[in-house]
């Protein structure tokens, strides 16, 4: 566990599978233990949803765009810590607010394959006009990656590991970007936008927001949505986040920033991983697209 005055080293992403082993030996069998440990603990009837409206300028957008929707919904972690129910009145959530599309940023398990189980039925209660589109986070690397991928699609998500979809209104065309997880994961950002104009505006799925510090100089990126803080779990008066787990410290521990000429939006999450959120709400936010 990565605390609020130690962070993760320095490290670029890679462009091929890093295997978690040491994490499923160690934060693995931690996490899965202190989980169980605590699930009776978490009071999801008592929790608060927030779900802010975000605006995000984005230059040169075709007015057919303005005013697109994201639901960005990340770290579920669906198993003992965060019941199925709770998911579900989630996605009843996204369904009330009527986005144009749902982005689920990783982390759909949390340490045991068991986390599986369910998983595919959630995912299905997810729906909007143009469809959910999902990438993959470390926890989901700890499990098993492909196994995860596979149950999201049989909910009907589309998993992009490095690559896009173009989502069009009239003759306007919206670029939704996916790569893998930063930690673990194959992160090729030239195989996730191969083949799209460059006049086409862009939003780009990363699970941890880190990835915005290693974005290749000339990438155009209009919007990077990510999650994986949990914006750092419970907030202890004067200490503050329990967990901080970037290798930026609280740079981009959540909210809205600007970093170059791209907008980065970290999420709270809706889930959590063994320790009960605190001071914390779970977050649902909807990104809205507006000119700049």
């Amino acid at each position: 566990m990565i605390g609020p005055f130690f962070y993760p080293r320095r490290r670029p992403p890679s462009r091929d599978r890093r295997s978690p082993r040491w994490e499923r030996v160690t934060k693995g069998t931690l996490g899965w233990l202190v989980e169980r440990l605590t699930a009776p603990f978490q009071r999801w009837d008592e929790a608060r949803l927030l779900t802010p409206d975000v605006p995000v300028p984005i230059r040169q957008l075709a007015p057919e765009l303005i005013g697109f929707r994201i639901a960005l919904v990340t770290d579920l972690h669906h198993g003992p810590a965060v019941p199925g129910w709770w998911l579900r009145y989630v996605a009843r959530r996204v369904a009330e607010l009527e986005p144009d599309v749902v982005v689920l940023g990783g982390d759909f398990v949390s340490h045991a394959r068991s986390d599986l189980v369910g998983l595919e039925d959630v995912i299905a209660q997810f729906t909007a006009k143009d469809g959910v589109t999902a990438v993959l986070g470390n926890h989901d690397h700890w499990v098993d990656p492909d196994a995860v991928a596979a149950a999201l699609q049989r909910g009907g998500a589309t998993v992009l590991t490095n690559g896009h979809r173009l989502i069009r209104r009239g003759g306007a065309t919206l670029a939704l970007a996916g790569v893998d997880d930063f930690t673990h994961g194959a992160v090729r950002l030239d195989e996730a936008f191969a083949g799209i104009a460059p006049d086409v505006p862009r939003v780009l799925a990363s699970h941890n927001p880190d990835l915005i510090e290693y974005l290749p100089a000339g990438l155009r990126v209009d919007v990077m949505l990510a999650g994986h803080t949990h914006n750092g779990q419970a907030q202890l008066p004067l200490i503050g986040p329990v967990t901080v787990p970037s290798q930026f410290g609280g740079r981009y521990l959540h909210g809205l920033k600007q970093v170059g000429d791209t907008w980065l939006y970290v999420s709270a999450g809706v889930g959590t991983a063994a320790i009960p959120r605190w001071r914390n709400p779970p977050e649902l936010p909807v990104i809205r697209l507006v000119g700049d």
